[in-house]
């Protein structure tokens, strides 16, 4: 918030996403135009020509772009082709959310936004997704399902999860991301020549 910058991404230090993210992104920047400047409880839905300031629209407080459960799309939702997700047929659906939302693999705010949720935050005791989710209730958010930025799980011990899921003594052959088609984590890996005793 200091630096002025008018938005920001945030992602969780085991996030993952597809290689083709850049594209992704812009096809869902055109598709939260069309949603972001039409107020919450009006019928008209501005087109992703409608002059704006960020690429993403203006009226949005959080873009939730990694999640693990979101309500039912709503008939109206934005549409586009499902690269990255599991099923290479999926359509990505892109709509406004208040609530019902979880998992923050990954989100953006804008520089007001920011200060609310910053401020929301602090009054509440329950883990972080939960609080954002009951924040969408009472402020703009739009989503993205499938995710566009997911949690990436590595191959060996659970024990290497994240530390809210690590509680067995299982193991993992090989590295996975759900609705990740490409993984950037995989690739990464490949591409360094990772010789351990397991990859990803």
């Amino acid at each position: 918030m200091e630096a002025g910058w008018s938005t920001t991404l945030i992602i969780e230090d085991d996030a993952d996403w597809d290689i083709a993210l850049r594209h992704q992104l812009q096809t869902f920047a055109n598709r939260t135009r069309t949603l972001s400047n039409a107020g919450r409880n009006e019928s008209l839905w501005l087109t992703s020509e409608t002059p704006t300031h960020s690429p993403y629209g203006d009226d949005w407080d959080i873009l939730w772009l990694g999640n693990c459960a979101v309500p039912t799309a709503p008939d109206n939702a934005q549409t586009f082709p499902g690269e990255g997700s599991g099923d290479s047929s999926q359509m990505h659906y892109v709509f406004p959310v208040s609530g019902g939302m979880s998992c923050l693999y990954g989100y953006a705010v804008n520089h007001q936004s920011a200060r609310t949720l910053m401020g929301w935050l602090m009054d509440v005791d329950e883990p972080t997704d939960f609080a954002a989710s009951k924040y969408c209730e009472h402020f703009r958010c739009i989503a993205v399902w499938p995710e566009l930025i997911g949690s990436h799980k590595p191959a060996g011990p659970h024990s290497k999860d994240s530390s809210i899921s690590n509680t067995d003594d299982g193991w993992r052959d090989k590295g996975e991301s759900r609705n990740i088609v490409h993984s950037a984590v995989l690739d990464m890996i490949q591409k360094m020549g990772h010789k351990g005793p397991w990859v990803g």
